[in-house]
Parts: structure tokens; sequence; C-alpha cells
């Protein structure tokens, strides 16, 4: 897409409509999920008769925010009572969430609904007509069961690689990547960079392998500005872009700008609110409620996915009104100190100001008791001459002391999970 292009040129309508017009429209689309939850889903209806909340519909997001938010466990006891399978005959699991998972239902029309906002996020992106994708496979998540259909309505062509994204598969990319020859990737990235750290100790050439390749589509980590640009580099590719959501429903992309994932506020409706249900404003982290814009399928409305998030503040400059909202992690992906709640990446913000230790793993270890004064975090390799992040960790996160376990030899494989127990890698954790 090239750089002078106005927002009109590429954006559908909605992506462009003021905000009291979207507003209006997600509240009508909120009317007619709660209206449909309420008769179709004995577990809604039997919360809100509870609640003593009235039937005659929703005047305002007001009486939205009324309703009682919900989370995996309350799903959990109801068991079947929340989710018809007639709703929609395939059932899937959420394999990458929080504790026990959930066994959702997808039917053909929530499926369709899906497929709208991948093809925006992949234009975003910029794929085109004629171009070919490799993309990672079609049933490692929900979300990316959309990409095939995405990319053959975008009018390109499809690749895929034999195995799953883990370690042992990486020739198996690399042999795909550079026979194909792809201009769009979608992957995970704790993939990618632990493709860079192998290109690094084998000596691959993985410019060669990813010759062509315009833009890489990253979900599984949220991205620091300094680790895309890490990607970018190592790579030489065009652009890496933040693809995040979750199973229950959100959806989010990044724009040309990478100025925070936009929402497609189209297909859900997004809230942060603080530990007791409030709103919290922009720019200020909370828990993550999601309620699905889709009556079909199952049906979340006001659900706490557990994710800690934050909206950003302003109008991105992209022309896009969507919302914009970034997605830090949760709670097993970060670590109480004091009163802190510290993310893993916001201590990869903080470690990735020194150059020699972006690429590098950042683990988060959990202390036993499950709350300390001591933010201690384990880096691989050894100790870089000069190194303050110590010193960086406790006056930007605002704890006591900060104490670093450099690694060394021991090499750990990139993975979602960013926070670990020490003993798994044989050290105190309190």
């Amino acid at each position: 897409m090239p750089e002078t292009s106005h927002a009109q040129d590429w954006f559908e309508e909605i992506e462009r409509w003021p905000s009291a017009r979207l507003r209006s429209w997600q509240l009508d689309r909120l009317r007619e999920v709660v209206a449909h939850a309420r008769a179709n889903v004995s577990f809604y209806r039997s919360l809100w008769s509870k609640a003593g909340l009235r039937e005659s519909g929703l005047d305002s997001f007001d009486d939205f925010a009324r309703l009682p938010i919900i989370t995996k466990q309350d799903l959990l006891k109801a068991r079947g009572g929340w989710a018809n399978p007639c709703d929609g005959p395939v059932g899937f699991s959420t394999r990458g969430t929080s504790g026990e998972p959930l066994l959702l239902w997808l039917g053909a029309t929530e499926e369709e609904i899906y497929i709208a906002p991948t093809m925006r996020g992949f234009r975003w992106a910029g794929f085109a007509p004629g171009m070919t994708a490799l993309l990672m496979s079609p049933v490692w998540h929900r979300l990316a069961a959309c990409e095939t259909h995405a990319i053959a309505r975008l009018g390109g062509d499809c690749a895929f690689f034999w195995g799953s994204l883990g370690p042992d598969n990486m020739d198996s990319f690399l042999r795909t990547l550079t026979s194909v020859r792809p201009r769009f990737v979608t992957t995970t990235a704790p993939f990618l960079l632990a493709l860079v750290r192998r290109a690094a100790h084998d000596d691959l050439r993985l410019a060669e392998a990813f010759r062509g390749v315009e833009s890489i589509v990253a979900v599984g980590l949220p991205l620091t500005p300094r680790m895309r640009e890490f990607l970018r580099a190592r790579l030489q590719v065009g652009d890496v872009f933040e693809r995040s959501g979750t199973q229950e429903g959100a959806a989010l992309d990044d724009c040309r700008l990478h100025a925070t994932p936009h929402i497609h506020e189209d297909v859900c409706y997004l809230e942060v609110v603080d530990a007791d249900g409030a709103p919290v404003a922009a720019g200020e982290r909370g828990r993550l409620v999601v309620t699905k814009l889709a009556a079909a399928g199952s049906i979340f409305v006001r659900y706490d996915t557990g994710d800690i998030a934050a909206f950003a503040t302003g109008e991105c400059e992209c022309g896009c009104t969507f919302r914009r909202l970034k997605i830090y992690g949760r709670p097993e992906s970060s670590v109480m100190v004091g009163e802190r709640m510290i993310t893993a990446y916001d201590v990869r913000l903080c470690v990735e100001e020194n150059p020699a230790l972006l690429g590098r793993n950042v683990l988060l270890i959990r202390d036993r008791s499950g709350a300390s004064e001591v933010l201690t975090v384990a880096i691989e390799g050894g100790e870089c001459d000069g190194d303050d992040t110590a010193d960086r960790l406790r006056s930007r996160l605002g704890v006591a002391r900060a104490r670093i376990v450099w690694l060394g030899g021991l090499r750990i494989n990139w993975g979602f999970r960013q926070v670990i127990d020490g003993r798994e890698i044989g050290i105190s954790n309190g």
C-alpha cells in the first residue's frame, strides 16, 4: 500500500464512521444479542432474572453496563446451560486460554462474520490480490481458521507447511518459505523469535529465506516497538504487524502506523474495567470484558477474559475511527510485586532498551508465595558490560528491588508462557 494513499482509498465505509454513528450501530447490535441470549440461552435468562433486570431491552450503554460481568468459572459451573450445540454444529476448545478450557460452538453464520475482519486486517497489513500467503495451520486457533477464506476472497493464493509452529518444524517452514516465495506470512511471534535465535546459532541465512516477504502478521505475544523493528531487521522483511484477539470473540489488528491495534468494532464490543467492574479511563489498565456482536454460536455477553488491557488515547492518524486497545497479557503472564501487577510486556520494554538484549528470551520468575517485594527476571545469555537493566526496572516499574538472573548458556524455548517457577531452571524464587 503506497504511503501516499488516503484513508478513503482503502478503508471500508464503517471504518470511517464518526464515533457517534458507530456507537449507535453497536448499541443496536447489543440489543439483538441480549434479546437472543434472553430468549435462547437459559444461563443468561436465569442470571439476568436473578439480578432483577427488566426485559424491555436496552435504551443505553448504561443499561448494558448493568448486566452482570461473567467469568469462565460461571460458565463452567453452568455446563451446558450457557451454550447450546444447536447454535453451531462445530465444537472447539479454548486451548490457549487460562485454566480449564471451554467448549465453544461455531456455526457457518458466525464463521462468515469473522472472515470479514480477517480480510480487513490483512488489507491493513498490505495484502493485495495476486499475492501468495504462507499461513499458519488453519486449525491452530479459531481466528486462524478464517485466514484461508480471507486470502481466497482477497484474490490471493494460500500455502501451508507440514507441521505445527514448534521448534521441531522450523526446517519444514523454511523449506516451504524458499520454495513458495510468499509475499505475505502469518505466524506466531514466539516461532519467529525462536527462528531468529536458531539462525544466530546455526548461521542460517534468514534474509535469503524471507526474500520477497513484504508483510508478516504475528500473533501470540504483544509486540513492543523495539521487538517489531528487531524482527523486521533480522528477517529483512517489509513490515511486521501485530494481530491479537480471544477465542471468545475479541478481534484486533495493527494498521500501517502501528499505533496500538484497532478493535474490529463491527464484530465485538470491548470494555476495560477495574476490580469492581467500573470502567477505567483510556490509557489506564484493567480487565478486558468481551461481548460478541453476533447472535450465533456460543454467546458471550460481558465476559471477563482475564486479559490485562488498556484503551489507547486519542484517534489514530491512519483515518480509521475504530478504537484502539493493547492486550498486555493475562495474570499468568504477570507477577505481583508489592501492590503492583507487572506484566512480561512491561519488563521486556525495559530490558530491550539495551540493544544487546534484543531477541533474548526474558522470563518473569513467580514467587512461591504468590507475592513478593522483589521483581525477579531471568534473561538468556551473560550479563553485558555496564548493563543497567535492574536500575531501569526499579525506576520505570516502581518496585523496591529488581533481581536479574543471567542464564548463560541455558536456552529456554520461546513460547506463549512468560512466567515460570524458578525451580524449573534451578534458581530460588522466594
